[in-house]
């Protein structure tokens, strides 16, 4: 999600690098999903990717 890059000066978090471009309540979800612990992380992805999941594509697997 909100990997981290490499520049000359060390590492930079990609989102300070465009936030201005992210709305508050963009801002805000990344704040929250950043409290949460490891394991809440990964099951919110999976979350995500199911509710972005197109119905109508073959199953994999």
């Amino acid at each position: 999600m909100l990997d981290h890059v490499q520049n000359e000066s060390g590492p930079v978090r990609t989102a300070e690098l465009g936030l201005q471009e992210l709305s508050r309540m963009e801002r805000n979800l990344i704040r929250l999903y950043r409290l949460l612990s490891e394991q809440d992380q990964l099951q919110m992805k999976r979350v995500i990717e199911a509710l972005t999941t197109n119905p109508e594509d073959p199953a994999e697997g």
